[in-house]
């Protein structure tokens, strides 16, 4: 393997104008290994991967496959995941991180995967050329120029290594996110989060103070796309009571907390593998609708009218979980008809213009518990996303760790908890009604090593028959309709579907819609 990897090495320093050995250097005394892999049968091939998406760290891999398979890649012309067919007696060789930042970008590592199956065992060696622990990487000054300038700050792949192995012992590498995606370990506290109170609601719609929270409300969702509220009529006891009990069903054993299991039949209940972009989250939730049944359709397909129940489940402990969670549930209902009807004045709407879309209302509350983390500068509480919905409504406890990203530069951005105030999202929906005007934010959770974190978000969804498109309001000749109508309902299955499939596509969003 080595001698291979050499003559690979060398072929590559030609590619890039190099002298032939130009990057021998770096493998001195290097710090290479092979693994050997077994992938057994697995009964639900559909569910789970022989190993998730990732790229390699080191430089070069050369693997040997047998004649079984599974060995994945996403093409970048497309972003489609292809299957590497074996050819008897190949290697394939992927080119790592390193030789991407040597190259500066000219040469880009491969994201892959591995498929496992339901009737053969597969078998696989790869081998992972790495450099000395004492190699700093960077561009490589000869590839370097003013027009072309360093794209990555120099790091020590010994320490890089390091961490990598620590973790992989620590983090099961289905919780990892990519480089890019991994939270900073400098954080910026948000400055200048619209703190809005509600108390004016309790004015006549003629009062200059209920006109001016009005155009808080819009100038928020417009800037901002999310905002906090105090004065919200929510009693403070009500809130107490659902963090307590969150808190004592998620101290129960793991084997009881199962009992209330989720699946494909009903996503209601409790749920530990929930991923976001295909990234596994690290956190366990308990979800339940506001009402109860909810009506949804049975699948996804848009030929299959046939509805479907969503019920609750209930642990038997803690026994005052169900009726503290309903209680909850409908003060969350009240606040989000508040919320909804200051955004639609803000467009310049008749105050219930909306109210009727969520008569038979899809909403539901989850309770989410980030336990202590070993890793957090390498994986996501929650990965990046927009929510789906109408609008959400968010109560964290004084730990913290939802991070905005920012419009006005892309940065993320801590949001510090304001205690017993609300956090509000704009979801997707508003964005499409609104026509753009008022945008969804995109955020992300960051986690703890030392504290660990609680929160419960509720989330305002229409009825399931519902067809989601800009509202006919707010659409002229000059300012036409950014989207195609889309059906609530079958728009939700597709992504609860997505919650327990290696989709190989991206999961449904708004901007598959738009016109």
């Amino acid at each position: 393997m080595e001698k291979l990897a050499y003559k690979l090495l060398e072929l590559i320093a030609l590619s890039l104008g190099l002298p032939r050995t130009r990057l021998n250097g770096f493998f001195e005394e290097h710090t290479s290994f092979m693994r050997l892999n077994h992938y057994p049968p697995c009964p639900v091939p559909h569910l789970v991967l022989g190993v998730g998406r990732h790229k390699d760290g080191g430089a070069l891999t050369i693997l040997a496959q047998d004649d079984v398979g599974g060995l994945e890649v996403k093409r970048k012309t497309d972003g489609e995941w292809i299957f590497v067919k074996p050819t008897p007696n190949a290697y394939i060789i992927n080119v790592g991180d390193i030789i991407q930042v040597w190259s500066n970008d000219k040469y880009e590592s491969v994201e892959h995967r591995v498929m496992v199956n339901p009737d053969k065992e597969r078998f696989s060696i790869p081998f992972f050329l790495n450099p000395s622990h004492f190699t700093w990487v960077e561009p490589l000054e000869e590839l370097i120029n003013e027009e072309n300038p360093a794209k990555y700050k120099a790091y020590n792949w010994g320490k890089f290594f390091a961490n990598r192995k620590r973790t992989m012992g620590e983090v099961d590498p289905a919780f990892i996110q990519d480089l890019e995606h991994q939270p900073k370990l400098d954080i910026t506290e948000a400055e200048g989060i619209p703190l809005i109170d509600l108390f004016p609601l309790n004015s006549s719609n003629t009062d200059p103070e209920f006109s001016s929270l009005v155009a808080e409300i819009g100038d928020a969702c417009k800037n901002w796309g999310f905002f906090q509220v105090i004065n919200h009529g929510v009693p403070l006891k009500c809130r107490e009571k659902i963090e307590l009990a969150s808190r004592k069903f998620f101290a129960l054993s793991k084997e009881e907390k199962k009992k209330v299991s989720r699946d494909e039949a009903n996503p209601l209940g409790y749920y530990d593998t929930e991923h976001t972009k295909n990234v596994r989250d690290w956190k366990e939730v308990f979800d339940l609708t506001v009402m109860n049944p909810t009506i949804i359709p049975a699948s996804h397909e848009p030929d299959d009218k046939e509805l479907k129940e969503l019920i609750n489940q209930w642990p038997e402990y803690p026994p005052e979980f169900r009726e503290t969670c309903e209680e909850y549930a409908a003060e969350m209902e009240k606040l989000a008809y508040k919320l909804l009807e200051l955004i639609a004045l803000s467009l310049g709407l008749p105050k219930t213009r909306l109210n009727g879309f969520f008569k038979d209302n899809t909403s539901y509350i989850r309770l989410n518990h980030y336990p202590l983390c070993p890793a957090p500068h390498l994986v996501l509480g929650v990965g990046r996303h927009k929510d789906a919905g109408a609008l959400t409504i968010l109560a964290q406890d004084d730990v913290g760790g939802l991070e905005v990203k920012r419009k006005t530069d892309g940065e993320w951005i801590l949001v510090k908890p304001t205690p017993n105030a609300y956090i509000i999202n704009v979801g997707d929906i508003i964005q499409v009604w609104s026509n753009d005007k008022y945008e969804s934010v995109e955020h992300r959770v960051i986690v703890n090593s030392d504290k660990e974190r609680f929160s419960v978000p509720f989330f305002f969804c229409p009825e399931h028959s519902t067809w989601v498109e800009p509202l006919e309001e707010l659409i002229n000749k000059e300012n036409p309709a950014k989207y195609k109508a889309y059906n609530w309902g079958k728009f939700y299955a597709n992504r609860r579907r997505s919650n327990f499939k290696k989709l190989d596509v991206p999961n449904i969003q708004i901007y598959h819609f738009r016109i």
